[in-house]
């Protein structure tokens, strides 16, 4: 009787484990993932092991584990052994091993709790008539020995100690969900690093957030009427209604931040201050608070037509950085981008490249409001009203090809900061703006910007530029040549080949034309002067003397 039942086992085996392996894919099918499974092997211990288990979750997010394994050591125990999951930008979430207890998994409710690393986590499934539900809640988690989260093979974050719930609950066409959960000692990895090395963590930092929201699918609609949570010391609330997700999806967003310290904030993003502001070792790193309110309004397939509120205080520090009070005087800039050795550019009345904004020509100016900056002399350094547009435009081309930084903030950068484009970076600019325009003023930061920003390989200034492409000063540049030297801006080493024979290309004289059909929709030239602009052929004089 024995042996018959080992032969009937033996016999049996390959297709229990078939069963096993279909049983597993058509779960993962039915919610919309796909399964795959190396091998499957039932036996005596572990009683089911499967090796080279991958998830496709969908949206480029993909879950592996070497091994996992079912034993019963008196209660059923699942071990997961080297998983990984990989998400967009490159982000990498890993976890050596975990074990867990496992109950209610024939015809019951679900549960698991994590005992390896360290207890600490339930996760837990009921249904019922009028639904499913899964809870998730941590006591006392500590994050960094449970997984690790990495991008680029670099520490992104040190999860800290844990403690909260997540709750779903799914009924019919309606998803509710409730999450209050927070951490103590979190640590965040540079978001931004110049330096050959591995980042450096953080300041540790608390970080909580709670919300309540519903999904409705039926409606393609979800609420979530209250968001708070504290990040770095600073107080965050808001709220998001979507409208028409599966066709012309529309947003109502809030968003509050109250008393974000910038120094503080960039301890916590693991950045340092940026030398160049001369602050001294050890010393407080005050770079001020701002307080910020944003709403924005509209239908995603308009960007343009996106309604965006904003509402901005800023406290400067006391004592300003040096660095930053040294720019309402003469100074020389040196700036160390781009290939080859840079000459330093004299901001001064005694040098014979410097224009003082007083004559720089008033159309010169509404041209590069207009292109660059049209809310310049009405925001406090950051305009988010062009956020949403940049980036839905961004979205919708696949490409980066629409900016949202400010005249003050590419001001910041040019001073003070790299030419790299992460997130980082854009943290250390936000703090360097605002100091700017809280020590500064406009017309002083439109002035430097006139007299530092590039125009061409080792070219920088207003005057050198009008007279290295147009042989003239700028009060003599006529409407096409100024709307010329305007749109080159963004990318003045670009666009070299662009006029390399002396004229510009068809793609920048579009470009041109249609910054022209600007100045001409706001009043700032007339009908006469908009179509001799048009009719004007653009003769760059560096091109004209080229071979």
């Amino acid at each position: 009787m024995v042996l018959a039942a080992a032969l009937a086992a033996v016999l049996l085996k390959p297709r229990f484990e078939r069963a096993v392996r279909e049983r597993i894919e058509s779960a993962a099918a039915r919610h919309g993932m796909v399964a795959r499974i190396r091998s499957v092997d039932l036996g005596v211990w572990p009683f089911l092991r499967l090796v080279g288990f991958d998830l496709d979750l969908g949206h480029g997010a993909q879950l592996h584990a070497d091994t996992i394994a079912v034993t019963y050591p008196g209660r059923v125990r699942l071990a997961v052994q080297a998983a990984n999951l990989d998400g967009p930008a490159g982000i990498r979430v890993s976890s050596p091993l975990t074990s867990w207890f496992v109950s209610g998994s024939r015809g019951g409710d679900l549960e698991l709790n994590l005992i390896e690393p360290r207890a600490g986590l339930s996760i837990r499934e009921q249904s019922d008539s009028e639904g499913r539900g899964w809870n998730v809640d941590a006591r006392g988690l500590d994050m960094g020995r449970l997984f690790e989260v990495r991008r680029a093979g670099n520490t992104l974050l040190e999860g800290g100690v844990a403690n909260g719930r997540v709750n779903i609950r799914t009924s019919a066409d309606v998803l509710r969900f409730h999450v209050d959960i927070g951490t103590r000692g979190a640590r965040f990895g540079a978001l931004a690093d110049d330096a050959d090395d591995e980042p450096q963590l953080g300041d540790p930092t608390d970080v909580s957030l709670r919300f309540d929201g519903v999904l409705r699918r039926d409606e393609g609609t979800m609420e979530i009427p209250e968001i708070h949570g504290k990040l770095a010391g600073a107080d965050l609330s808001g709220s998001i209604r979507l409208r028409d997700m599966d066709t012309d999806p529309s947003v109502d967003l809030a968003l509050g931040v109250r008393q974000v310290q910038f120094g503080r904030l960039l301890g916590a993003a693991g950045l340092a201050l940026p030398e160049s502001l001369e602050v001294a070792p050890g010393g407080s790193g005050d770079l001020g608070s701002a307080t910020m309110e944003v709403g924005v309004r509209g239908r995603a397939s308009e960007p343009a037509a996106l309604a965006v509120t904003q509402k901005i205080t800023f406290s400067p520090p006391k004592p300003m950085p040096a660095a930053i009070t040294r720019l309402r005087g003469d100074f020389v800039f040196r700036s160390d981008g781009g290939p080859g050795p840079q000459l330093p550019v004299d901001v001064s009345p005694a040098s014979p490249d410097f224009i003082a904004l007083r004559d720089v020509p008033p159309l010169f100016v509404r041209t590069l409001l207009i292109s660059e900056d049209a809310g310049f002399y009405g925001h406090h350094g950051i305009d988010l009203r062009e956020l949403p547009t940049a980036l839905l435009t961004n979205l919708s081309r696949g490409t980066a090809a629409r900016g949202a930084s400010t005249i003050t903030q590419q001001l910041a950068k040019n001073l003070f900061l790299s030419r790299d484009k992460e997130v980082g970076r854009k943290l250390q600019e936000l703090a360097i703006t605002f100091l700017l325009e809280s020590a500064l003023g406009k017309d002083r930061i439109l002035e430097i910007y006139l007299n530092i920003i590039e125009w061409g390989p080792d070219l920088r200034g207003l005057r050198p530029a009008a007279r290295h492409y147009f042989d003239c000063e700028p009060q003599a540049l006529t409407p096409a040549q100024m709307a010329f030297l305007v749109a080159i801006i963004p990318g003045p080493i670009k666009y070299q080949r662009s006029f390399a024979h002396g004229t510009p290309g068809p793609g920048l004289r579009v470009l041109i034309d249609n910054l022209l059909g600007k100045l001409r929709s706001v009043q700032a030239i007339d009908e006469e002067e908009y179509q001799q602009s048009l009719s004007e052929p653009i003769v760059v004089a560096d091109g004209r003397h080229q071979g």
